[in-house]
Formats: structure tokens, sequence, C-alpha cells
């Protein structure tokens, strides 16, 4: 047999169609149907649950393929290692730490560098989230949007040899735990978020202001803040150097983020929309949206980045083109889908007026993030 994949070789082979596996998840039928392993390639996954794989191994080679790789897919990376065994083909590999380290592999991918400065967009690709790290080499830098892993963040500062100065969350997050807290106890940094998403917050931040410009190297971020609501009412984008437009959840390289997480749908519907129109379509076409989420890994581009030019999305974009406020607040309307139960117990936490231990995290964290409209 094969030895055992990691997650992030996992997620670079699921790019590719050529080197795709085919999935074979041993996770109970509920756990398996709440989400499963998905990549840029279509893959054949298979869900047979661990009892059957072992108790009928003669069916499961039958069912499996013998011309490509096998990824055994288990909860914690036990289970699925003993179907390798009992199994017992050359082509199986078992997931390292099965869907509890996958739910946290973050991969980084270069947006920018120059030698000096850096843009890098992070992907959780078990929850298509999206963060950021910029910065100047040997200098300062910020992270934005951090989530599942702080040292993974320390980590990138210290191959860059800056120091993190600066966390910014572009609103408050509903489908993920935010570690701005967690990093800025870490670190000594500034943690930012607009005040419209903060303002209950039990902790202490410093409320991002329209037009501040904060410095990384030569590198200017400036801050267009309380300026795009409409995914909350604080939501936050941030434009990079006159290159790059951080954008959250307002815009994603295809759609809109929905409007409904905080309870007032039509009203932050119609914000969304006076967003859009009045304060992004000023802006330079040529900045490159780089949001906080994305629908598919269909959605990136060649050297696997989610981006596209602020024009382009404002002029194609089939949600983000529309013209006419009626006609806007009732697509969201129709395309809203049910809010999953957990982003409220996620965004008090995110506040800090509840506490919640790893487990329970894990828990409220299991799944892809359901921010965008529905299909």
């Amino acid at each position: 047999m094969s030895g055992p994949i990691s997650p992030d070789e996992l997620a670079e082979i699921i790019e590719d169609p050529q080197q795709a596996p085919f999935i074979l998840d041993v996770r109970e039928t509920d756990e398996y149907e709440r989400w499963q392993i998905e990549g840029k390639a279509a893959l054949e996954t298979v869900n047979i649950p661990y009892y059957d794989a072992i108790t009928n191994d003669d069916a499961v080679r039958e069912i499996i393929p013998g011309d490509r790789d096998v990824v055994v897919v288990c909860a914690q990376g036990d289970t699925s290692d003993l179907v390798v065994e009992v199994v017992d083909r050359d082509n199986l590999r078992n997931l390292s730490g099965g869907m509890e380290a996958w739910a946290v592999t973050l991969i980084p991918r270069t947006v920018y560098d120059d030698g000096s400065h850096f843009v890098i967009q992070i992907d959780r690709v078990a929850k298509a989230c999206l963060s950021y790290v910029l910065g100047a080499r040997g200098k300062n830098m910020a992270v934005v949007d951090p989530s599942a892993d702080a040292k993974f963040y320390l980590s990138l500062a210290e191959r860059m040899g800056a120091d993190i100065t600066d966390i910014f969350d572009t609103h408050l997050h509903a489908d993920h735990i935010s570690l701005a807290n967690e990093l800025r106890d870490l670190t000594g940094a500034t943690y930012h978020i607009s005040e419209g998403d903060a303002f209950d917050a039990a902790f202490q931040y410093e409320p991002l202001v329209d037009g501040a410009i904060f410095t990384f190297g030569d590198m200017d971020m400036v801050v267009r803040s309380v300026a795009t609501p409409g995914h909350t009412p604080g939501s936050t984008s941030l434009e990079i150097d006159g290159r790059f437009l951080l954008t959250g959840d307002a815009v994603f390289v295809s759609g809109v983020g929905r409007p409904d997480l905080g309870g007032q749908t039509i009203p932050w519907a119609k914000d969304l929309f006076s967003t859009i129109r009045d304060k992004l379509s000023p802006l330079d076409p040529k900045l490159e949206v780089l949001p906080a989420h994305y629908t598919s890994r269909l959605e990136s581009q060649q050297d696997g980045t989610l981006r596209r030019e602020l024009g382009d999305l404002l002029e194609n974009d089939p949600v983000v083109s529309m013209t006419d406020e009626d006609e806007f607040v009732a697509y969201v309307v129709d395309h809203l889908g049910d809010a999953p139960g957990e982003y409220g117990t996620i965004r008090l936490i995110n506040l800090g007026r509840k506490e919640a231990d790893a487990a329970e995290i894990s828990e409220l964290e299991v799944g892809r993030n359901e921010c965008a409209l529905s299909k």
C-alpha cells in the first residue's frame, strides 16, 4: 500500500484533473452528507461507512479503481487507516488527520510580490474561506480575516522577516471563528474592525474609519469601511496600493454576500445595492477584487488565486451588474437559502460574548461557508 497523504498534498493534487484521486469516504452517511472534499477537478467520491468497508472489503475492492490513487478519508484519520490496511491495495492512501485536519488546512498563493512587498492569499480550502497577509519584507505586515490556525500566520511573518503590526476583519464573520483576537494577544498588534459590526463587542479594538491609511513599507492600504455595507452593517473594503480591493463578503469574484445573517434582509439588501452602485462602481475598474470567500475552485485563476477585475465584475457578473434596485433585492431574497443555525453562535463568539473550546469550535465550523447566495 502507498504511504499516507497530507492535507497540503491533497489540496495540491485536487487542482489538477490529471492527478485527481478517487475519494473513498468511510465516515457515517450523515457526516458525509454534511460536507465532502471538493477541488477544482471533479472528484469521483464514494461513501462506504467504516464498518461496511472492513466487513465487505471484497466489495470495496470491486468499487475502487486500480489505475490511480484512492484517498481514504474519515473524521480523524484513524479508522480510514484501518480500512487501508484491511483492503490492502497498493494505490490506497490514508488522509493524515482526516477531515479534522482538512478543515483547518491553509494554502498560501502569491497574488503580488516585487521582492520587497507582498500580498498573499490564503485559502482555507475545506471552507472556501480566504484570508490575506500583506506587507514589506523586513518591516511590518498586516493580516486580514485570519482563521483556522494562528501559528500559520506567525510562520508566514517569520518567513517574511516582518512584524505583524495590524490585524483586520473586513466584517463580523458568521461562518468561522476569527483569529484576530488570538493573533493580537500573540503579537501585540492592533485589531481593527468597523464599529458598525463590533459596537457591542466584549473586547478592545480600533474602529476602522473610512479613508484611513495604513502603511506597510512603501505600500499603502486605504480603508473603505462602513462605506460598503450590505453583508453586515459595518462591512469593510480595503484598497491595497491602488492595485487590489479586499471586499470581504460584499462582492465575490462571482455574485454577492447574503444580507440576511443579521435578520435585516431587505434593508441590508438595499444597502448592498447602494454599496455596489454608489461606492464600488466609481473606483478604478482595474482594481483586482480579492474576496473573503468563493463558491467553487472553478472560479480560480490559472495560478490558483481567486481574483477578478472590478470593472469586469461590475459589467459582466449577472448579479453585481444589476442596475435596478427592486430587481436586485427581489433576486437576493429569492436566492438566500436557509441560514445555518450555528451562525448566530459563531457571531457571538466573534464578538467575545460567548466562549467555546476547541471541540465546540470544530463542530460549529463543520462544512463550507454559506455566506453567498444560493444558486
